[in-house]
């Protein structure tokens, strides 16, 4: 396994743990305290405290505190992570869960809310109870979850495996409600999927960095391709946000065989942070992105790039190029906030630039949605919404009068055998373009020779 960037990170994130427990050794509550602004913060707690009519949540108000504090500084990607939060987060990136083996997903995009499945992984505890794709909570052990959001639900569905959930749901086309009484199970969260397209061009997805198994992952599924004879590759990172800047050079690392991966700017001080080793997988291959390729995204497609490792192919992607501090709070929160910037191997800044792909093409698998928010219906009122001459949505007017109409939204396929990629060459322009150009840099590549 490839080492040679573990040193520079290790020898670059131990400053950074020194200079975290440096600023954490001065006496923070006295300058909190000769501050008048913190001064009158605690005036305030001791308000409520004291002579608030009704008894306070004090952990519910100062981690309102905390959390306000952080949306001050009017960064995206510095935030606080309750300890629920970050429970449920920590145990995601471990690669596995105790639950019922089924993706969830908002139904209302713009608000997040009423929850549906989105997959049910084959073999899992909610496969074999007979849940279905597109069943909607209802209820989880007698609490009403329609209006909460997928993080919400996960929350009450998971537990200690071998533990009952009871789940009620309400099934599209079935008037009645639908009642599963589940045993949780250990589930492993795959974050790769791979099949082989015409052509023996091999397909890697990669749904996220956030898992500390996806190098691994990864590896299973390349050994798995070639077994199967592929000779060329497309990388798709459209839609994953990043994770683990370690698993991100870990999986740039394994299609470079030389050059830098990353380097790191901390106040004007830069280091290169990873550089490639030896041994890769040295097929032709293309990197796929979009927009929303983000973070360990945009570290992997630079890479790649500015080493003349792969073409990168789709839209503009993200252009998160900050990194941050996580720092475990008493309470059993996470404070994350910005610390450090990453550059390209030439050294260029991706925060709010991207990476430019070097051939374009826009990711059209998922239209808009469109909603509309109105009042003036009579209650139970059903309010139509229609575009072109076209009915695209409807809703119900609550008892005041008002009404939300959303318009459907276009879900992603995912198999029910994790890891199994579902694609669809046709309709999938991006991905069709993705192919086409690997064919031609093949075909090229070969007359060359």
């Amino acid at each position: 396994m490839k080492r040679k960037w573990f040193i520079l990170t290790l020898l670059a994130l131990g400053f950074t743990v020194m200079m975290v427990n440096a600023q954490f050794s001065r006496d923070f509550s006295n300058e909190f305290l000769n501050n008048a602004t913190g001064r009158a913060f605690m005036q305030a707690y001791g308000a409520l405290k004291s002579n608030y009519l009704n008894p306070i949540d004090e952990d519910k108000i100062i981690q309102g505190a905390i959390d306000g504090m952080m949306a001050a500084l009017d960064d995206p990607f510095s935030y606080y992570k309750t300890p629920k939060t970050a429970a449920r987060d920590n145990q995601d990136q471990s690669g596995s869960f105790e639950g019922i083996g089924a993706v969830l997903t908002p139904r209302d995009r713009n608000t997040g809310t009423g929850v549906e499945i989105l997959t049910v992984y084959r073999d899992g505890p909610a496969f074999k109870a007979g849940v279905k794709r597109g069943d909607i909570f209802v209820e989880v052990d007698g609490v009403n979850v329609e209006e909460m959001t997928p993080s919400e639900v996960a929350d009450l569905v998971r537990g200690p495996r071998d533990t009952n959930v009871s789940i009620t749901m309400r099934r599209p086309g079935e008037t009645d409600l639908v009642s599963f009484n589940i045993t949780r199970g250990t589930i492993e969260i795959v974050s790769v999927e791979e099949t082989v397209l015409p052509n023996n061009v091999g397909y890697v997805s990669l749904s996220t960095f956030a898992n500390r198994r996806l190098h691994d992952q990864l590896v299973k599924a390349l050994d798995d391709l070639k077994s199967q004879g592929i000779t060329s590759l497309i990388l798709d990172l459209r839609d994953n946000g990043g994770g683990f800047l370690d698993q991100g050079i870990l999986v740039a690392d394994e299609f470079l065989s030389s050059g830098n991966i990353v380097f790191q700017r901390a106040r004007g001080v830069t280091q290169r942070l990873a550089s490639a080793s030896p041994a890769a997988f040295d097929l032709p291959m293309i990197v796929l992105v979009n927009k929303n390729s983000a973070s360990a995204s945009e570290i992997v497609a630079g890479a790649l790039q500015e080493n003349d490792r792969a073409l990168v192919v789709g839209e503009q992607t993200f252009g998160k190029g900050v990194a941050q501090n996580v720092i475990s709070l008493s309470d059993g929160g996470q404070l994350i906030y910005v610390a450090f910037e990453w550059l390209t191997p030439k050294r260029r800044s991706i925060a709010k630039e991207g990476i430019t792909p070097d051939v374009q093409a826009e990711d059209t698998r998922f239209g808009n949605v469109i909603s509309v928010d109105g009042q003036g219906a009579k209650p139970g009122q059903t309010v139509g919404l229609v575009v072109d001459g076209e009915t695209i949505g409807s809703a119900v007017a609550n008892e005041d009068g008002t009404f939300r109409v959303v318009s459907p939204i276009a879900r992603r396929e995912l198999s029910e055998v994790q890891g199994q990629a579902l694609v669809d060459l046709e309709h999938d322009s991006a991905l069709n373009t993705a192919y086409q150009t690997l064919l031609d840099e093949v075909a090229a590549e070969a007359v060359a020779n």
